[in-house]
């Protein structure tokens, strides 16, 4: 799967349109192309919950590379169900990712 690689940060953004409360975020690219814009349209969390989707979205790239990493180190590494668990769990978030 190939996606946006390198650093992803957050930008906030004021308020652009008149349909919108709270707080809306952009994430973006090493190259500071935006990639999502993040923001709670019913103000019911006043921001708290979009800046914290804004921070989840910006550490995908991360996050996915450290499930490879485990998932590549964890493997063959024995007959332990808890960490056959964890592989699972680890797969499943990159198949979910890679919208599979």
């Amino acid at each position: 799967m190939e996606y946006t690689k390198g650093e992803w940060t957050i930008q906030g953004m004021p308020h652009q349109h008149n349909f919108r409360h709270g707080s809306s975020y952009v994430i973006r690219d090493y190259r500071n192309c935006a990639l999502a814009e993040v923001g709670h349209i019913d103000a019911i969390h006043d921001g708290i919950e979009s800046e914290a989707n804004a921070h989840l979205i910006a550490a995908a790239p991360d996050m996915y590379e450290a499930l490879h990493i485990i998932i590549q180190r964890a493997s063959g590494t024995g007959n332990n169900m808890q960490l056959k668990r964890i592989i699972a769990i680890a797969q499943q978030a990159i198949s979910k990712a890679e919208g599979k």
